[in-house]
């Protein structure tokens, strides 16, 4: 690769466009080493990049258009590097301090000759307080560039652009022209499409004509109603992995599982891909063209500014307002930069059986999404987030929600391992999603039970010889007479009241050479049954000594040992005598007269 040529300006909004970042004092042509950094292009953001030192650079992101106080999002390319170049990146000015970034949540990067995304391990990244930096949290990354001729790619999460998503779009509906549209319900300020697409359709002429067949009074056909749900995605730019939730979603969708079937049978599902396609093309956090937070703005929409918002809001009223038509959830899909794994928010309600009602669908979504986070899921009323499409669009018995996964990643358990969501990771929380919905309505009676694969066909031809039955011996937990037993009693009994009397030693042994090897039941050596009886069987330690094998007992202290062979000899059964103390004895008058210490 040539070397690069310094661009005269910046471009793409504030982004760097080609710039290199020489020493100061040095100009004329770029030496191979000094870093070319460019984000001139779509979902690019890198506002400026200062030189410190060969090994150290400080870059800036690019704050939102219009809205300086968002800043987290950042993607862009680094070219000219030389081999083996080591480099310290100072990110100095993100817009939040608690991020990700203090657990174990790291940047991607990619190369031309490698195109796969790969984490930055945690070793090499740096969260920290920095002194030089007016004592702001900034993220230092170290970094070694090995190829000479390969560019370089920087992002914080893995991007998902606009054309990426026409692309899709115009792969996917040609999978779906049997129950499926696409369409364009209005257009950006930057003139880029607003798609809804429209899974099912809202046609009641054959459910009519099924329940006419089926003798059903006109009552009841006047009162099934089409079921709708309405999904909204990418309402913020650099939340990008709602992108991919969403493609997951649509991708199962119009796949042959039978829980896809019957949804889109049943129910109509009606999806927006992407609400700001201007700020995801410009790269910015959350806000669009104009510098407005789409999700705070729903309670005062305007056609100027807020182009997305107005033809949504008019598809809610119509939903609503149709007669055959009923309009069950909204869903709104984000992505959080402060928390792991996936929850869900929704309204809280003042009447209880409205409030149980709303939380249902959250409980549908646990059993099939995983790292699911119920101490992260709250159901509120906050002033704050008065404009957001789960407070403003829902009306009557719709029940609105906000779906957020987490940019980083999950643990499974509480104490678990890290583990970062990738593309395929964001997919899969989409189709949980609608395995969710669909046991929903299952439960709810408007999808029709499924019905057992294994289920017993008609024999046709020759009968198959059915193996004997073996009667074997099964243990009481196998047997089918379990559930009369009693209930076993797992742990042990108690003990009696009092502690049991303490019985006496064995009798004293004959020294008869028949006796000691074949005395008592069954041909037993007494030597060896006295032998078992003393390890089982101890004397009450007093005061005093008593008559034991090889125990004496002196000043309340006891010393036993192991008996031996001769246990009972008439030489080793004498008790052993206490010692003699080593002081000398003194008489009553000597003791009285002697000097003590004390």
């Amino acid at each position: 690769m040539s070397d690069s040529e310094e661009s005269d300006g910046e471009g793409g909004l504030g982004n760097l466009n080609r710039l290199i970042v020489r020493p100061p004092g040095q100009s004329g042509k770029a030496k191979r080493g000094q870093l070319c950094f460019d984000a001139a292009y779509e979902c690019g953001n890198l506002g400026r990049a200062d030189y410190i030192t060969d090994l150290e650079y400080d870059l800036f992101i690019r704050p939102d258009t219009c809205r300086p106080r968002c800043r987290f999002w950042f993607n862009f390319t680094i070219e000219n590097v030389k081999q083996d170049q080591r480099v310290i990146f100072n990110i100095v000015n993100l817009g939040k301090e608690y991020t990700l970034f203090n657990s174990d949540m790291t940047p991607l990067v990619r190369s031309t000759s490698r195109q796969k995304w790969q984490r930055l391990p945690r070793r090499l990244l740096f969260y920290h307080r920095s002194l030089v930096h007016r004592g702001r949290k900034i993220l230092s990354i170290a970094f070694a560039f090995d190829r000479e001729e390969d560019i370089y790619q920087f992002v914080s999460a893995a991007p998902y652009s606009y054309s990426r998503l026409q692309r899709h779009l115009t792969l996917w509906e040609k999978k779906a022209q049997g129950f499926a549209t696409r369409e364009s319900i209005a257009q950006s300020t930057q003139k880029r499409r607003i798609e809804l697409i429209t899974i099912g359709n809202f046609d009641f002429k054959e459910k009519e004509r099924e329940l006419k067949e089926e003798h059903v009074t006109k009552s009841k056909v006047t009162d099934a109603k089409k079921r709708a749900v309405l999904i909204l995605s990418r309402t913020h730019g650099g939340e990008q992995p709602t992108s991919f939730i969403c493609q997951g979603f649509l991708d199962y969708m119009v796949s042959s599982s039978e829980k896809a079937v019957a949804l889109r049978n049943n129910i109509v599902l009606q999806v927006v891909p992407m609400l700001n396609p201007d700020g995801v093309f410009l790269g910015n956090q959350r806000s669009d063209l104009f510098g407005s937070d789409l999700n705070r703005c729903w309670h005062r929409p305007t056609t100027f500014s807020h182009p997305a918002l107005i033809p949504i809001k008019e598809l809610v009223k119509k939903l609503t307002s149709e007669k055959n038509v009923q309009l069950d959830f909204i869903i709104d899909i984000h992505s959080d930069i402060s928390h792991e794994g996936v929850f869900v928010r929704g309204n809280s309600y003042d009447d209880v059986y409205r409030f149980e009602r709303h939380a249902v669908l959250p409980k549908f979504l646990a059993a099939w999404v995983e790292a699911w986070r119920p101490d992260a899921c709250f159901y509120n009323a906050d002033s704050a987030v008065t404009g957001s499409a789960r407070r403003t669009l829902p009306t009557g018995s719709v029940d609105a929600y906000t779906l957020l996964a987490s940019m980083g990643g999950r643990r499974f358990t509480t104490r678990g391992p890290y583990v970062h969501y990738t593309e395929d990771a964001y997919a899969k929380i989409g189709r949980s999603l609608a395995k969710a919905l669909c046991d929903y309505y299952r439960h709810a009676g408007v999808i029709p039970p499924r019905v057992s694969l294994t289920k017993k066909k008609e024999s046709r031809g020759r009968r198959r010889r059915r193996r004997p039955v073996i009667e074997r011996e099964r243990s009481q937990s196998s047997s089918p007479e379990r559930r009369v037993l009693a209930a076993r009693v797992v742990s042990p009994p108690l003990p009696a009241a009092s502690p049991p009397p303490l019985r006496a030693l064995p009798p004293r042994l004959t020294h008869s050479r028949h006796s000691r090897h074949t005395a008592g039941t069954g041909g037993q050596p007494a030597r060896l049954r006295a032998e078992q009886d003393i390890h089982v069987i101890l004397p009450l330690v007093t005061g005093t000594a008593v008559r034991t094998p090889r125990l004496a007992v002196v000043d309340m202290s006891a010393y036993i040992r192991s008996p031996t062979s001769n246990l009972f000899n008439k030489s080793r059964n004498k008790i052993a005598r206490p010692p003699r103390p080593s002081h000398p004895k003194y008489t009553s008058d000597e003791y009285d007269t002697h000097e003590s210490d004390s």
